[in-house]
């Protein structure tokens, strides 16, 4: 949900390349992906060096795109939970036109810390959820499922037809997001951050479709999460197969003629 290696595959613009011919990725590249990936992490250099096993003078001079040893820039990379060889690889430049495709899908989700009853409201307002989940090791899915489980309750209680399920009463709600939360605080007390937020995701015949945005990062990973507020979603993430959108599309013209 973060800015991806796709970035670097787009190098070569400050240096001379042959189209179609593996390089290196230039200097200036490596430091613009350095500094985006650590500003959305919302970590200092320091803690890019302490996580990378470098010193503080080289994560700086990897910023200013000057000359580090491959051991370092390998280094850098796994301390931002890439793999080896990110920076070291030589690969073939995207052309500008397939560098925007790859990575102009991403869009910028607002989002919290999930710690009041109006946080979590506005995500049972939603009409899917996504869940990023980055080494969270598969113990932990019962209780990660439980609070999607919740999440999706909630979701069809306040948007279900009267006629199908009541809307629960002002006491009853708020004893509903009080369960959730209470969900939520089990997975922080097990070492986790729970960030959340909305994506708006519009679709054919679906314009004010939003998608519920759920990250959860183990806090020795990712101690920067309580102070972020965006992360990066790709689009595509969130589309509607087709055919539900050609579903929704007939029931609109259907309504329309009636």
């Amino acid at each position: 949900m973060v800015l991806d290696d796709n970035i670097i595959a787009a190098a070569g613009e400050s240096t001379l390349v042959t189209p179609g011919e593996p390089c290196m990725p230039a200097r200036d590249t490596i430091a613009l992906f350095v500094r985006s990936v650590r500003n959305l992490l919302r970590w200092k250099q320091q803690t890019l060096a302490d996580f990378a096993g470098v010193s503080l003078s080289t994560v700086e001079r990897v910023e200013r795109a000057e000359k580090v040893t491959d051991e370092c820039l390998d280094r850098i990379a796994v301390g931002l939970h890439y793999e080896k060889g990110l920076f070291t690889t030589p690969r073939v430049p995207l052309s500008p036109e397939a560098a925007t495709e790859a990575w102009g899908n991403f869009v910028p989700v607002t989002v919290h810390r999930l710690s009041t009853q109006a946080a979590i409201r506005r995500l049972a307002q939603c009409h899917g959820f996504l869940l990023h989940r980055p080494g969270v090791s598969e113990v932990h899915d019962g209780l990660i499922y439980a609070l999607i489980e919740w999440l999706d309750l909630a979701s069809y209680l306040l948007g279900a037809p009267d006629d199908l399920a009541p809307p629960p009463t002002a006491g009853r709600r708020r004893e509903l997001y009080a369960c959730i939360l209470d969900c939520v605080r089990s997975i922080e007390q097990e070492g986790f951050h729970v960030l959340g937020g909305v994506m708006g995701a519009p679709q054919l015949g679906l314009p004010e479709w939003e998608v519920a945005v759920v990250s959860i990062t183990l806090k020795r990973d990712d101690p920067g999460a309580p102070k972020r507020r965006e992360v990066y979603v790709d689009r595509r993430c969130v589309d509607l197969p087709a055919r539900w959108q050609d579903a929704a599309e007939a029931e609109n013209k259907i309504f329309g003629e009636t």
